[in-house]
């Protein structure tokens, strides 16, 4: 008798004998068991998983002599004929090579007979995706309403290539690749029937390879056994697939946890004399990198497709999880660089020094700057800190630091130190500067001390020098107008930028109420300075003129509205609301209709408490919805930009550059694009 192949020797004849699939194996058993049974089941999956193997035992229970049962016996005329692929009533078709209409319609023009022997004729198509489109429409009506003696049994590895049409009308299961462990464990089996000597470690290779696919998996064992003549070791396998070592994957896994350079381009050795493909050597270290990382973040999810998983979880409790991302991201970058070495084995061995070279440094914890102390040696605390983190900068010139003059003129800014500069640029964002109240001279100007390196803060009045020289440099927020200019061409805010209001109320306003902020040197109002502040990157806001509850009028209600620190839908009711009239404590306002739709009775008593805050005293708001006679905050603002963004276009009409090019280029002015500045 010849030779059998394992594939087909041991190919399933029961769904006991089945290997994985359960989840499949157990909606066919019960519905044989139960009497439920689909006209057409469909079979998916890759290539060697059991697709045609159950569609036959299928068909077996379908038609054994005993009944129909989820056991048949495997002993009737039905059975053994199956077996052998000779039933008259199991109907096999090759969609691959009968792809035309016609070879449907004539495989069709046979269902409508009752079958010959069997209690069912079953049609099983395999690799059904390869059906013409013409081939799928002729199908169609018979696969959705079959005779009760006609079962289909379709299988494919591309369901993706079926008409939703045919999907529709199967029972579809989906079947699993076999993981490695399942693989190695059903192979051990059959070698042990066979009377074939194997090693453990060369099945979890023929296992691997296998990628999921048990047919895959007995052919490379027939493969493997005609090559150790016989017998199955590691080392013929090996040299069989052509895979590397994952000895010297290890070797030098374990000379890089261990420092060892030697010992690291000795593994490189060794594995060179095996011309191995040094990308896939790479690719082989990355992937343990990757279990091993697994088994640190989680042990019992630790992977043994490779029948090593105890050597995987010691590994990961020698090597730190830092150490493994830092090798795992080295050895990614290498291998998308090792076609530019020179020489593969060069290039492996650059990867594999940068990972001896390079440690993963922790962060070192950045202390946060402490207020200041009465005790000294509590100011110098974070100094020291840093001193024993930070690496050592150079000392002071000699001269500066053995100079007292000279650090007595520069008590205002932080005494020289080797550390000093390190320490302000940490620390410098988490201080916090003191507020100013209105009535003191800002101090925001003046260096600041640094704590950790002086007994108290050091606070120096402005001398009339300094105040000259603040008075002459303006600041970069002062927009500054002189009296015969019109309304300027830039506006951030409407409301912030218009001068106090010029009307009956002018003389008690300024009488009664003085700005919360006041600037500097007895600057004009209308020149406002902002606060210099001491770190560059900060943008100070603009001041913002109070109003006194005594001298709010509706004439002046944009600048209450302007002061108010709120946002939303409060700000845009406060916005479109005019001052009709107030009567001590108690504001009355009336709401533009337009914009009344988003108004509701918690806007009143926010806007109250907004004002209340304003105000510094308790104050009463009424808001009625209706038409306004005035012109409120909000239309008020659209007008000044409106205004502002027409003298703009006007100032750019009358630049000497623009008409130049308009003269001599005939350049175009596009009026749309002009805003003015912010």
């Amino acid at each position: 008798m010849s030779y059998q192949v394992l594939a087909r020797k041991y190919r399933p004849r029961t769904f006991r004998e089945t290997v994985g699939q359960e989840h499949v194996l157990q909606a066919l058993i019960n519905a044989l068991d139960h009497n439920r049974l689909h006209h057409a089941y469909l079979f998916t999956g890759t290539r060697g998983v059991g697709k045609t193997t159950i569609a036959r035992i299928l068909a077996k229970c379908l038609n054994c002599e005993t009944g129909v049962s989820s056991e048949p016996c495997g002993q009737c005329t039905a059975c053994v004929e199956i077996a052998e692929n000779r039933f008259v009533d199991l109907i096999e078709v090759d969609a691959a090579s009968r792809t035309k209409v016609e070879d449907t319609r004539e495989l069709l023009e046979n269902v409508q007979y009752a079958p010959t022997r069997g209690r069912y004729k079953v049609y099983l198509i395999d690799e059904v995706h390869m059906l013409s489109g013409h081939s799928f429409n002729a199908l169609l009506k018979t696969l959705e309403e079959p005779p009760p003696h006609v079962k289909f049994l379709l299988a494919t590895t591309d369901p993706q290539k079926l008409p939703v049409t045919i999907l529709s009308r199967c029972l579809q299961f989906n079947l699993k690749n076999m993981n490695p462990e399942r693989i190695v464990h059903h192979l051990q089996e059959i070698l042990e029937k066979e009377l074939v000597p194997f090693e453990g470690s060369a099945l979890w290779l023929l296992g691997r390879s296998a990628d999921g696919s048990m047919r895959d998996a007995m052919s490379l064992t027939d493969q493997a056994i005609a090559y150790g003549s016989g017998k199955i070791t590691e080392a013929d396998v090996r040299a069989m697939l052509g895979t590397i070592d994952q000895r010297a994957i290890y070797d030098m896994l374990g000379a890089l946890a261990a420092q060892d350079g030697k010992a690291l381009l000795g593994a490189v050795e060794q594995m060179a004399e095996q011309a191995p493909d040094y990308a896939a050597a790479l690719g082989e270290l990355l992937a343990l990198l990757h279990r091993i990382a697994i088994a640190q973040a989680l042990p019992e999810a630790a992977d043994n497709s490779h029948g090593d998983r105890d050597r995987v979880l010691a590994l990961a409790q020698q090597i730190a999880p830092e150490d493994i991302q830092l090798f795992y991201q080295t050895a990614l970058l290498g291998r998308r660089d090792l076609p530019l070495a020179p020489d593969p084995r060069a290039g492996l061995e650059m990867v594999l020094l940068r990972m001896l070279a390079f440690k993963p440094q922790g962060l070192a914890e950045i202390p946060t700057k402490k207020l200041p102390s009465s005790s000294a040696g509590a100011a110098a605390s974070p100094t020291e800190t840093m001193a024993e983190r930070l690496p050592e900068a150079p000392a002071p010139s000699e001269g500066r630091s053995a100079d007292p003059k000279s650090q007595a003129d520069t008590a205002a800014s932080p005494p020289p130190s080797a550390v000093e500069p390190v320490v302000e640029s940490v620390a410098r964002p988490t201080d916090v500067e003191p507020a100013t109240t209105p009535g003191e001279p800002e101090q925001a100007a003046a260096p600041r001390v640094d704590e950790s390196n002086a007994q108290a803060p050091v606070e120096q009045p402005p001398t009339e020098a300094s105040a000259e020289i603040q008075a002459e440099t303006p600041s970069p927020d002062v927009e500054e107008l002189p009296p015969h200019t019109e309304a300027p061409h830039g506006l951030a805010h409407a409301f912030e930028e218009q001068p106090p209001f010029d009307g009956p109320y002018d003389d008690e306003a300024s009488g009664g109420n003085e700005p919360t902020e006041v600037s500097k040197n007895d600057q004009p109002p209308r020149e406002r300075v902002a606060p210099e502040s001491s770190a560059p990157s900060a943008k100070p806001k603009r001041p913002v003129v109070k109003v006194a509850l005594e001298s709010t009028r509706p004439e002046n209600w944009y600048q209450v509205v302007a002061g108010l620190d709120v946002g939303g839908l409060l700000q845009s009711t406060a916005s479109n609301c005019e001052l009709v009239g107030r009567q001590g404590t108690q504001f009355h306002l009336v709401l533009d209709e337009v914009h009344s739709a988003l108004f509701n009775e918690s806007h009143q008593q926010r806007l109250t408490d907004v004002l209340t805050d304003y105000y510094g005293q308790p104050v009463r708001v009424s808001i009625q919805p209706g038409a306004v006679s005035s012109e409120t905050p909000a239309a008020r603002a659209l007008r000044v930009k409106e205004e502002n963004r027409v003298a703009a276009l006007e100032a750019m009409k009358k630049d000497p550059m623009v008409q130049q090019l308009v003269e001599h280029f005939g350049a175009t002015l596009r009026e749309d694009t002009v805003q003015p500045l912010e």
